[in-house]
Parts: C-alpha cells; structure tokens; sequence
C-alpha cells in the first residue's frame, strides 16, 4: 500500500506541476509589456510618419515633410493628374560649401517608378530650381513633387547624394 500512495502522490505533482508550468500571472504579464517590433518594421513605420530628418553625410542633413497631395496645375511638367509634395529641409553644418545639385531623388508609385514633377506656379521646383550652394551654417528649403496614381497608393522616396552613392530612404507609406 505505501508503495501505490507513493506512486499516486508523484502522478498529483506531476499534474499539478504541469498544470501551472504554462501560467503567466498578471504581474508577470504587464512586465513583458508589448512584443518588440523589427527593426525593418521599425524603419518602415518611422518613414511613413514622415517629418523626419536624414543625415546625407557628415554635418549635412535633410529634414523632409509628411507629403501633401495635390492637382498640378496646366503648366506641370509632366502631365499628372495627381501628385504628392514634400517640403525640404538642407542643414549645412558643416565648414564647407554644399552644392545642392548633386542631390537627385527617386520614388516609385505602388512599385512602379514614379516620375518628378515640376509645377513652378505652385512652387514645386525640385533641387534643380534652387540655388546651388549653400553657405557653411545656413539652410535651403525646397519642394519635390512626384506624379502618383489617383487612387490612394504605396509611396517610396529615396535620395541619393550623387551617383555613385547609395540611396537614403526619406519616405515610405500609402498617400
């Protein structure tokens, strides 16, 4: 007999060990707190917020608006039924004179590339529009504008300091 109470007194710790083995209390619950997400859905939910600031290199960033959407007008170039706006940003920090020109920017429109469009009568020049330097310590604001679908749509935006560089994403969501 007391081999048959060992027997059933190891059989109920065994279950009742089992039983809480999976059990998280509340305490323990709310310090977990929320899964942690990646680092690329980090990223991809910090460039679909957008005001945001890059660094393009040292001393230099571009700080970039959230994009406003809107009709260009008759005088656009290309033609766009739709497109959407950024306002930019250029901080020159540095020593050195930065030649704005050497910055070129591409997008693409649910994958499909995306062409600049320049609408001067609504201030979307583009960086070639702008003056071409900027003074060590000083800013230059300016607008690009890109030609999108008229259904709301997955917009990507990267700039690229000269060709051989490699591209800085700036903008990443549905507009």
């Amino acid at each position: 007999m007391p081999v048959v109470r060992l027997a059933v007194a190891a059989c109920l710790l065994v279950v009742l060990t089992a039983c809480g083995a999976g059990r998280v209390t509340d305490e323990a619950r709310q310090s977990l707190g929320p899964p942690k997400p990646s680092a690329a859905a980090e990223q991809s939910d910090y460039l679909a917020r957008g005001g945001i600031t890059r660094s393009i290199r040292d001393d230099i960033t571009l700080s970039v608006s959230a994009p406003t959407s809107f009709t260009p007008t008759e005088e656009a170039y290309p033609k766009a039924t739709r497109a959407v706006a950024f306002e930019l940003v250029l901080h020159n920090n540095s020593d050195t004179v930065y030649r704005a020109a050497q910055l070129s920017f591409v997008a693409t429109a649910d994958g499909l590339q995306a062409d600049q469009v320049i609408d001067s009568t609504q201030g979307y020049t583009g960086v070639v529009g702008t003056v071409d330097e900027v003074l060590p310590s000083q800013t230059l604001r300016f607008a690009v504008a890109f030609g999108v679908p008229d259904q709301p749509c997955v917009v990507r935006v990267a700039v690229r300091e000269s060709s051989a560089a490699s591209s800085i994403p700036i903008f990443d969501g549905t507009v």
